[in-house]
């Protein structure tokens, strides 16, 4: 159990980086790296509880993902939680992010 805990940890800690290198540079200094972390919790909970996980790929291997709407989605919960505030742009970055990181992921198997 413990060693899974430390290969997620691993995995955040290099998503994250990824999601900095991605987002510009005044988002970058907006975002700390547990609202990261809380933002890639989010958007996880978001693809669970809109079925994106469970959607077949199409013949290029993509699902279907309205980025827009995860972005307000963050923007909602990152003010529900006190996590920050962030305009809907800014959340389209790190959405954008973190689906670059997943292809750059896929690609590399």
């Amino acid at each position: 159990m413990a060693d899974e805990f430390a290969v997620e940890d691993i995995d955040d800690d290099k998503t994250i980086s990824f999601i900095r290198s991605y987002v510009s540079q005044e988002l970058k200094e907006k975002l700390s790296d547990d609202a990261l972390v809380f933002l890639l919790d989010s958007i996880c909970d978001y693809y669970c509880d809109h079925g994106v996980f469970e959607q077949e790929p199409d013949e290029n291997g993509y699902v279907d993902v309205d980025v827009e709407e995860v972005a307000d989605y963050l923007v909602a919960e990152s003010a529900k939680h006190q996590i920050g505030t962030f305009t809907r742009d800014e959340m389209i970055q790190v959405v954008n992010g973190e689906l670059e990181y997943g292809d750059q992921m896929e690609e590399d198997i």
